[in-house]
């Protein structure tokens, strides 16, 4: 690879690492997660469960449905489920699988750590088109000694490298920045999710607040140094 091509290009040891979220924050998820909850429910015959009820996420998915139908025997619900899943594949956010090229081509170590369980993960990715070879690790719910918020969601990836390094994580959650916060990430939230109307406003700087994800490799052009400057003791997970 020719370096003259990419001027902005980084030194792998002068760059912070680039965590991801990834529903709602590089594929757009939630619009067919709740098409596909209210069909399935439908289907069976239970009470529908509305979009503002569906935003709530507990530590998993099955826990999400023991909330929203409480005394139910899940399993058919799960059957359904598998039934339809993939007629709804997951788009990626527009112009966030150029932006993960551009990083990647500038030398950025690229990673995902998601609440999301390995099964499915492959299919969603290829249905909206980004490819896992631009990641250097992908962490799903189960690889993880606790998920989010708790910040040792984080520790396959210091596991991987060998010790602790300077990162960004972007992500569209409050809980996404509870993690990041109690790791001492320096966080960005996108306005990708179904909390963009109420989780940052008056939280977070303007600049840490993105439109979306394909605004990563501008942002990161004019605060990379400040994040590796930035890199903060862990706070006190609240």
């Amino acid at each position: 690879m020719q370096f003259s091509r990419f001027p902005d290009r980084v030194s792998s040891s002068d760059a912070p690492l680039v965590i991801f979220d990834l529903d709602d924050t590089l594929i757009a998820s939630f619009d067919g997660y709740v098409e596909l909850h209210q069909r399935v429910a439908a289907d069976l015959g239970w009470e529908i469960p509305t979009r503002q009820a569906l935003i709530p996420y507990a530590q998993t998915w099955e826990a999400t449905l023991e909330r929203l139908f409480p005394e139910r025997n899940l399993a058919p619900f799960f059957d359904r489920y598998e039934q339809i899943a993939d007629d709804l594949p997951y788009p990626a956010i527009p112009g966030v699988t150029e932006a993960l090229a551009q990083l990647r081509a500038r030398a950025y170590s690229l990673w995902i750590v998601t609440k999301r369980t390995r099964r499915r993960l492959d299919q969603r990715l290829i249905n909206a088109g980004i490819s896992s070879d631009l990641f250097d690790g992908i962490f799903t719910n189960e690889q993880q000694p606790a998920p989010k918020p708790d910040p040792r969601c984080f520790d396959p990836i210091w596991q991987q490298i060998g010790g602790r390094a300077p990162a960004v994580y972007i992500g569209d959650r409050h809980e996404d920045r509870l993690a990041a916060d109690a790791a001492g990430l320096t966080f960005v939230a996108v306005r990708t999710g179904p909390e963009a109307d109420y989780a940052w406003v008056g939280e977070l700087e303007d600049h840490r607040v993105l439109g979306s994800a394909a605004d990563t490799p501008s942002w990161l052009s004019q605060h990379h140094r400040a994040v590796l400057n930035s890199a903060a003791t862990p706070r006190k997970h609240r």
